[in-house]
């Protein structure tokens, strides 16, 4: 899977510098991608302190019942909760506050991993698994947002699913020939200026023929995974429930979020708005960063609002664009601050550009929380903690109706288009 992802991002990527180049788009950020960020990350001191106290304290949160998801078996993507101590530290040089700081965030994001767990894992189909990647869970609140508002707008009503584009379209609607034409028309965008050269059309075949594969293949690699992870959460549970810390309770497995990168809608939603955030780029006011890296990892990005609408290509795209707004201006904020920290380490900037960032960095939840600790403020921390416990402790009241509300929302356009209900 991972080889995948990794060869469709080898193609995206000088299409995607092409895409950048004709715009002549020139601000003062330049982003370097989540790879280099991890790097950083993982380069860091308290970067290095927290994967065995992160290691520990998940473990804790789970045996205690704080949580049902066993977030040890995502151990990677912790890195993109560190970094954020690495910041926090860099500026402040508190050490004890920095760790408060990257656990809170932690349990914050076990918080939204757990209340966005059964939609995730029915549209993508990994039962008893949950993607708590904390970049991605970070922007989880304004989608559930933008999921309701849209849908009362009339997004609900726009039935741009894979389902529906196999029905209207026949066999041009099979996730094969959807990955030609999104090909195609990524890479004449892409090419727009040069269309009249072989190179151009070398370029924009390539694109087509790959997105094409990665559409065809991917799903059934997934299924494999998926397969894989149902025998594993049954047998958990099975086990688990011998013992005293299995007792009436879920057992949900932490995921990656390369589980859901190739589904149809995902990808299509992912590749679809790349040339759209370009734009953003130019017009979002305040704006300082260059998305370069970002673009071919879309597609993880928009796994949430592609959930939370049961594969609405055309809703998950408007609500990807206004988040992807707001995450521009997020990692401008934190630009100076991470160039900072990952010259300490002794990563390179590129000769030219003023200040890097990785869109890890652009994380809305984080950040604001990060800026809240930055006050030092006990009025202030206290504050969103207090919020913390008052949303923990009203979902864990509430977790059924919850998960039904996001379940029944999900599958509203069923009613409004005079469609049978089939949510099951």
């Amino acid at each position: 899977m991972e080889f995948i992802t990794k060869a469709f991002g080898a193609v995206l990527s000088p299409l995607v510098q092409r895409l950048v180049d004709i715009t002549g788009i020139n601000l003062p950020v330049i982003d370097i991608g989540w790879q280099a960020v991890a790097s950083v990350a993982y380069s860091t001191d308290i970067g290095l302190m927290y994967i065995g106290v992160g290691l520990i304290f998940q473990v804790v949160l789970y045996l205690t019942k704080w949580t049902d998801i066993f977030m040890p078996s995502d151990l990677w993507n912790n890195y993109s909760i560190f970094v954020w101590g690495s910041l926090f530290f860099q500026i402040t040089g508190h050490l004890a506050l920095a760790f408060g700081l990257m656990l809170f965030i932690n349990v914050v994001v076990l918080l939204i991993a757990e209340v966005v767990q059964k939609r995730w894992s029915s549209y993508y189909g990994y039962p008893g698994c949950a993607m708590t990647a904390p970049h991605h869970m970070g922007d989880a609140p304004m989608y559930l947002v933008l999921d309701v508002v849209l849908g009362r707008l009339g997004f609900d009503k726009i039935n741009l699913r894979p389902e529906s584009i196999k029905q209207k379209f026949g066999f041009l609607g099979e996730p094969m020939y959807v990955g030609i034409i999104v090909g195609l028309i990524l890479g004449i965008i892409g090419n727009i200026d040069i269309l009249g050269t072989i190179k151009a059309w070398g370029q924009i075949a390539n694109v087509a023929v790959t997105c094409s594969a990665v559409m065809a293949i991917f799903p059934k690699v997934a299924g494999l995974f998926a397969s894989a992870f149902t025998t594993i959460t049954d047998y958990s549970r099975k086990t688990l429930k011998k013992s005293k810390y299995g007792k009436d309770r879920e057992f949900i497995i932490a995921v990656n979020d390369a589980l859901g990168y190739g589904e149809m809608a995902t990808l299509t939603t992912g590749l679809l708005v790349i040339p759209f955030a370009v734009l953003l780029a130019f017009i979002v006011p305040g704006n300082l960063v260059i998305p370069l890296m970002v673009l071919p990892s879309l597609p993880y990005m928009v796994e949430v609002p592609v959930c939370l609408s049961n594969g609405n290509i055309a809703k998950s795209a408007v609500a990807a664009c206004i988040v992807f707004s707001a995450k521009l201006l997020m990692a401008s904020s934190w630009a100076a601050v991470f160039t900072k920290i990952a010259t300490q380490v002794g990563f390179e900037v590129t000769t030219g550009s003023v200040l890097i960032i990785g869109f890890i960095m652009s994380n809305c939840t984080a950040g604001l929380i990060t800026y809240a600790f930055m006050t030092f403020n006990p009025v202030i921390i206290g504050v969103v903690v207090i919020l913390y416990l008052i949303a923990f402790f009203l979902f864990k009241k509430n977790k059924t109706a919850v998960w039904e509300y996001l379940e029944n929302n999900a599958f509203r356009y069923q009613k409004l288009n005079g469609e049978v209900p089939n949510n099951s």
